[in-house]
């Protein structure tokens, strides 16, 4: 019987310790929910005149889904209105609204996106009018030795010096989209998101 009453007493702390973290939760959901509505898989947003990282707080607040952006990037303002549409798809237009083409997606063991990995690469130019600037690197082909170069020096992503990982980040701009690059930049986003924790 003693054990019982320590028992009930332990468990009438913890009811309203749950409670208040489930409300907590609720209320933050309810905060959100004015920018960010995210049902069956599709998530609709209106930000006008939001800061971006305000934005990207919310849309990881009521998804789960986090964009690591260059911090340079945090202090734009963001204008988007989507209506429901599937996560990947609207997390790929909002990367390229806020002016970014070079990311990683990573996607969770049940095969959802999770997370998105900017690379550390100059802003597009929003405006269609503006052309690019004349000394844009040229795309190159990758040769299987250079891949194989990229792909180690990517798993000792910790070890290297900026100066290396500023090369490398600049020779993933300049590849030509293929299941290689998307391969390279897949683990350039692992190692980046390694670093950040």
């Amino acid at each position: 019987m003693k054990t019982y009453s320590r028992l009930a007493f332990l468990v009438s702390f913890l009811i309203p310790w749950n409670l208040t973290v489930a409300m907590a939760q609720t209320s933050a959901d309810e905060f959100y929910r004015q920018w960010v509505d995210f049902r069956d898989g599709e998530i609709s947003v209106a930000f006008d005149q939001t800061p971006l990282r305000f934005a990207l707080h919310a849309i990881h607040a009521r998804t789960g889904f986090q964009i690591v952006i260059p911090s340079s990037t945090e202090t734009k303002i963001l204008n988007l209105t989507l209506h429901r549409q599937a996560l990947e798809p609207a997390m790929r237009s909002l990367i390229s609204t806020i002016g970014y083409k070079n990311f990683a997606l990573m996607y969770d063991d049940k095969g959802r996106p999770n997370r998105a990995v900017v690379l550390g690469a100059q802003l597009v130019a929003a405006d269609a009018n503006v052309t690019p600037a004349k000394n844009e690197p040229a795309v190159q082909p990758l040769t299987v030795e250079e891949h194989g170069k990229l792909q180690k020096d990517l798993e000792r992503w910790s070890e290297l010096t900026q100066e290396e990982r500023g090369r490398i980040e600049d020779r993933l701009k300049t590849l030509a989209a293929s299941e290689e690059r998307e391969e390279l930049v897949r683990e350039y986003g692992k190692q980046v998101l390694a670093m950040t924790k």
